[in-house]
């Protein structure tokens, strides 16, 4: 079954904030909020944002997915996604059991082809090729490793592999498995440092960040992203594009790191750093090093660090100057309208902010419906209403609510 009305993050927060015997003014006082903040969103009249539910479940001592009510087994079942998380986990424990002697891998130039349509899918967010095609992959490049002495060969080997543990860490995290996001990640890592790629561990490294934002955790976040541009000065060419893009990246990263703490000034001087990035490279560069860096990115940023913020009105200022080409990627395109239904929803404005969550559904439909903030944006319009309109009853339908 779906979640009902009256399940929502709010109401979990306030189930486990009376199990450890806080009023909502203790605990607004020991997570940094205002107390109206806690009151809105247990009673689901405010979106429950990343941040505020981060810094409530350091109070509370759970994790953030326990709040959230991740993963959504109802609806991962519908799109018959669920059937592709076992498959998932088993392919990411072969790392380390040696050849399949069932398997003769083919040449690696083919294997690349087909890793790239996988990345493709991973920034489209189609989730469901994903689940059907990556576990083959994981076996085939994992006994090809095995079976490659030292040398390029094994070095493009190895470059594959890790961007189809990246393309698993993207699947997990999505429907809401993020300790299989993390074992993903980790696998990362390891067949980066076994490519020799100074780019790729930089990338590990920022969605390491990102899964640290999850839980709150900015200080942690931004030490983690210092350590990617550590790696970036290891690059033979660090003018290339590839080491801008990426660097330009790990700017963004900070930006949303420093919105999510509050401060301001940090914001202004890490999107400087990126929008100096951007300039350089002079285009949009989606498809380098699967970063979706470039000028259009770092205008989604300046709306997005705003949003974070809370500056709202200028977040809508900034987003009338800015337009997706059709080329950009639909998972960078689906988050931004899922920050701007947030936004118009913190406004009040609750017809801009569902025209902004059914745009986010037509350019992203599974990324939208397994995102939390959209259950809740949809779960507070919805209860700030004697009667919802059909439109916003059929999304909230669709979600599972």
């Amino acid at each position: 079954m779906g979640q009902s009305h009256d399940e929502h993050t709010g109401t979990r927060i306030a189930d486990y904030r009376k199990l450890r015997q806080l009023t909502q003014t203790a605990l607004a006082q020991r997570a940094f909020l205002a107390r109206s903040t806690i009151a809105k969103v247990e009673r689901g009249l405010a979106p429950a944002t990343p941040s505020v539910v981060a810094a409530i479940a350091r109070v509370l001592q759970v994790d953030v997915a326990v709040l959230n009510g991740q993963p959504y087994l109802s609806e991962l079942r519908q799109d018959h996604l669920d059937r592709l998380i076992s498959p998932l986990s088993e392919a990411l424990d072969l790392y380390d059991l040696g050849p399949d002697p069932h398997i003769v891998p083919r040449p690696i130039a083919l294997v690349e082809r087909d890793v790239r349509t996988l990345c493709s899918g991973a920034a489209a967010t189609e989730y469901k090729d994903i689940g059907s095609r990556l576990p083959g992959l994981l076996g085939e490049l994992t006994t090809a490793i095995n079976l490659l002495s030292s040398g390029p060969e094994f070095r493009r080997a190895a470059t594959s592999l890790s961007w189809c543990y990246w393309v698993a860490y993207e699947f997990a995290y999505r429907v809401g498995y993020h300790d299989l996001a993390s074992i993903a990640l980790e696998r990362m890592g390891w067949m980066a440092e076994q490519a020799q790629d100074p780019l790729l561990l930089a990338i590990r490294l920022n969605k390491r960040s990102s899964m640290l934002l999850r839980k709150g955790n900015n200080r942690l976040s931004l030490q983690v992203i210092d350590r990617g541009h550590n790696l970036i000065e290891q690059v033979e060419d660090a003018e290339s594009v590839a080491a801008v893009a990426v660097s330009g990246s790990l700017h963004l990263a900070s930006a949303i790191a420093a919105a999510q703490a509050k401060d301001a000034d940090a914001v202004t001087g890490y999107m400087g750093l990126a929008r100096e990035m951007a300039t350089k490279i002079g285009r949009d560069v989606p498809e380098v090093y699967w970063s979706s860096f470039g000028i259009t990115n770092v205008l989604h940023f300046d709306v997005a660090t705003n949003v974070e913020l809370g500056e709202l009105g200028e977040a809508v200022k900034l987003s009338k100057e800015l337009h997706f080409p059709d080329s950009h990627p639909r998972m960078r395109v689906g988050r931004y309208y899922i920050e701007m239904a947030r936004a118009y929803a913190q406004m009040g404005k609750s017809e801009a902010a569902e025209r902004s969550l059914v745009r986010a559904r037509r350019v992203a439909p599974q990324q939208a419906r397994y995102h939390p903030l959209v259950r809740e944006t949809i779960g507070a319009l919805v209860r700030r209403q004697r009667r919802a309109p059909e439109s916003l009853s059929s999304l909230a339908a669709w979600v599972g609510m």
